[in-house]
């Protein structure tokens, strides 16, 4: 009985080791942090990201910045009835420790076509540093899987 006994507990205790472990997150799926806040915030440096108006799907993104801090305000617009919609993307760099990343965002998203519009304004959030941003827009199908995109501007 208690040879019984002593088996399970182990097995209990062995059990439970293993529980926590699978539990516990490996440190390489840390997410990245947020780096961006809804709404415009004037800075004194400003350019404009226009990509090609030939395409179906089109950007227009100023962009405004003051030492690595970034402002955006644009609208992306579906041009075509083509049963598409379209999104506008922003892609940087952004500081990580001493190492510079270059990564992704959805910046805004209309449907429809023949004119449909979505217009979005961001802001870096502080102790977030930024260089390099660029624009483009994306036809994408109904699940949301990219079809084609413009160039970066």
């Amino acid at each position: 009985m208690k040879m019984r006994l002593a088996k399970t507990l182990t097995g209990a205790a062995l059990g439970a080791v293993l529980c926590v472990t699978v539990a516990v997150p490996p440190a390489s799926a840390q997410e990245r942090p947020n780096h961006w806040d809804n709404g415009y915030v004037p800075y004194p440096n400003g350019r404009v990201a226009d990509t090609n108006q030939n395409f179906a799907a089109v950007a227009s993104v100023g962009v405004e910045w003051e030492g690595y801090k970034v402002s955006l305000s644009g609208t992306v617009w579906d041009r075509a009835a083509d049963g598409y919609g379209v999104r506008m993307e922003v892609g940087y760099y952004w500081q990580n420790g001493a190492a510079w990343e270059w990564t992704t965002r959805i910046f805004g998203k209309a449907e429809g076509g023949m004119g449909d519009s979505k217009s979005s304004s961001a802001h870096s959030r502080p102790g977030v540093d930024i260089k390099g941003l660029k624009v483009r827009a994306c036809t994408v199908n109904s699940a949301n899987q990219v079809v084609a995109c413009s160039s970066w501007a």
